[in-house]
């Protein structure tokens, strides 16, 4: 695409990072600059998770399904990351594991807290996920809200940051079949927006609101994860 392609990806990833993290830190807490503090990355090797077998709900065109996962994360490793599951956020993948993917929307709640309800919480590893991230490619964004610490000190702590609680969104069941999803983060900043998101429970009330610029919620941002899961209509057995 060329070095006007390149910058207007990267001018378009920062303007949603500052959108992202708008209305405050609240959620994107930074308890440490020591990467050690960091929950384990959930990786058997690099850029690979341990394979598992579990579900999650989602919402797919305004209702609720859910995801079985039977196999661990996939991080594309010829992307940089220094997060200890080599996931970031900010860059698109260069490789990814097969060449039929859809896209998986993770909305993630910042500024607030919906502790619990979410379909994947905050402080809590989701089956087949990762346990951490890098975000430094969001730093230039990130940086005003964390005053008091140096460009290094924030550089540091967002290297290995824990992964946020969010939410899932898709846009096709893929007839039910186990596909690789390329992860895509949505940032929303409102409370009440992000409880219409919910009831809406559809991808395509959020691309409306960031078609028709609403200030709560960012771009789909792009990262180098993908997770291996098969889509089922109905509420999983308790």
């Amino acid at each position: 695409m060329g070095i006007l392609g390149t910058t207007r990806r990267r001018v378009v990833v920062i303007a949603a990072a500052t959108a992202l993290i708008g209305t405050g830190a609240a959620g994107l807490a930074i308890a440490s600059t020591n990467s050690s503090s960091a929950p384990p990355s959930n990786a058997m090797s690099k850029g690979m998770g341990v394979d598992e077998s579990g579900m999650t709900h989602a919402y797919l065109h305004g209702m609720k399904v859910h995801f079985t996962y039977t196999k661990g994360f996939f991080c594309d490793t010829s992307v940089k990351s220094r997060a200890s599951s080599k996931c970031e956020a900010g860059a698109n993948f260069k490789k990814n594991p097969f060449k039929q993917v859809d896209p998986l929307y993770i909305t993630v709640p910042l500024g607030f807290d919906r502790s619990m309800k979410m379909d994947c919480p905050s402080g809590l590893v989701c089956v087949d996920h990762p346990g951490t991230i890098d975000l430094t490619r969001l730093e230039p964004a990130l940086k005003p809200l964390y005053p008091n610490l140096s460009k290094r000190q924030l550089h540091k702590a967002l290297e290995n940051f824990a992964v946020p609680g969010h939410d899932h969104f898709i846009t096709t069941a893929n007839g039910g079949k186990p596909e690789w999803w390329d992860v895509k983060v949505v940032g929303v900043t409102s409370p009440k927006t992000y409880n219409k998101i919910i009831k809406h429970e559809s991808y395509g009330y959020i691309k409306h609101l960031v078609k028709s610029g609403n200030k709560h919620v960012t771009a789909p941002i792009p990262t180098n994860l993908f997770l291996f899961f098969g889509v089922g209509i109905g509420q999983p057995n308790k």
